[in-house]
């Protein structure tokens, strides 16, 4: 019997393209806004966890924006973190020619080299030594020569800068992109750098509540810099997510309201219009039972579409990286739980729209059904 009634459910469908696929578009946008509504609150969880082991607790980063730090504003910053330790970095753009001539744009952080150790952690090390000075570089694991091969440490290479200029140097080390630092392709020493002008002010405090206190005491010293830290990403993550979460839960929520009912409007006309046809199916023997079951397998196979649609959606949003700054990013994390709940909501929302006049069509009376023209 269940054979009988998935194919006359299917042949309603098909039927009823035009109805169908809106039904369908309205459940796949439902399914797809609550899926994601419920996997962004893990993906807070992740990239506040991440922001808190990479950065590190007790750091506060001051970032010039539309221009430059000078030796002037080191001194301030220095002066007002007091037993803080302020690390100005240089940032440039150019060109690192490979051991094999192949060309690669970089970015390069000039760093003074004794603070190499609290920029980069040991971990971070791939291969070669951890260490800046002179014509000795670092560079990122992810600067790659023909045929997807890193460099090697010990290899000469000649870096660029976006002046014109260049300069030879020589691979120390090669390192794993991390944290605030991970956005580099070159670190390099700060006197290859003719130019006292600073992009990024690194400050570590003593403890990360010295930190959220020297970012407040370091605002109003720079007015027109973003002064940022852990704490502080993880609360606008945090506001990120509710806006996100409330905006993404009010669409589903409408977008399964809205097909509920025109799953309900489209299964009262059909059972208008099949009324004869109901009629006869009770009159070669099937039950009252089996009428609501094929009305509800109708709703099933077009819910099952959107829902189906969907799930590649969700998988390649779930590859996209959101950047937030230097070495974090905002992946959205969509777990087998979330997708499970949002279905079973989207479902469950759609199969009560339909099963009121499924009841009535289940109850109809068998002669007037088939007087019925």
């Amino acid at each position: 019997m269940l054979p009988d009634l998935a194919r006359l459910a299917w042949q309603s469908v098909r039927e009823r393209a035009g109805r169908s696929a809106l039904a369908a578009t309205g459940v796949f946008v439902a399914f797809l806004a609550l899926a994601v509504a419920l996997s962004v609150g893990e993906m807070a969880r992740s990239a506040v966890e991440s922001a808190f082991q990479q950065l590190g607790l007790n750091t506060v980063w001051v970032m010039a924006q539309g221009g430059y730090f000078t030796e002037a504003d080191v001194a301030t910053a220095a002066a007002v973190a007091k037993e803080g330790v302020v690390i100005p970095i240089a940032q440039d753009f150019g060109k690192l020619r490979m051991p094999d001539g192949t060309e690669r744009a970089v970015t390069v952080y000039y760093i003074p080299p004794q603070y190499l150790g609290l920029l980069l952690p040991k971990e971070a090390l791939r291969g070669g030594q951890l260490y800046v000075g002179g014509p000795l570089v670092m560079v990122n694991s992810r600067v790659r020569m023909a045929g997807d091969r890193p460099a090697a440490p010990g290899s000469p290479m000649t870096l660029t800068r976006s002046d014109g200029s260049a300069v030879e140097v020589v691979a120390a080390g090669v390192f794993e992109s991390t944290g605030f630092i991970g956005a580099a392709d070159v670190l390099a020493d700060s006197a290859l750098y003719p130019e006292r002008r600073y992009t990024i002010l690194y400050v570590a405090a003593r403890s990360p509540q010295a930190a959220e206190a020297l970012a407040q005491a370091l605002r109003p010293y720079f007015p027109d810099a973003v002064v940022i830290t852990p704490q502080t990403l993880a609360r606008q993550i945090g506001q990120l997510v509710s806006v996100v979460q409330v905006g993404l839960g009010a669409l589903a929520g409408i977008s399964t309201l809205i097909t509920a009912l025109w799953l309900y409007d489209t299964a009262t006309i059909s059972i208008l219009l099949r009324t004869r046809e109901i009629g006869i199916m009770r009159a070669v023997g099937f039950k009252r039972r089996h009428v609501i079951a094929m009305l509800l397998l109708e709703t099933l196979i077009v819910v099952g579409i959107g829902v189906l649609a969907a799930l590649p959606v969700l998988a390649a949003a779930s590859a996209i990286l959101i950047s937030l700054g230097p070495g974090l990013y905002l992946k959205l994390a969509i777990s087998p739980v979330a997708v499970g709940t949002a279905a079973a909501v989207v479902i469950g929302a759609n199969i009560l729209g339909v099963l009121p006049p499924a009841y009535r069509a289940g109850r109809l009376n068998v002669v007037d059904a088939l007087r019925h023209e």
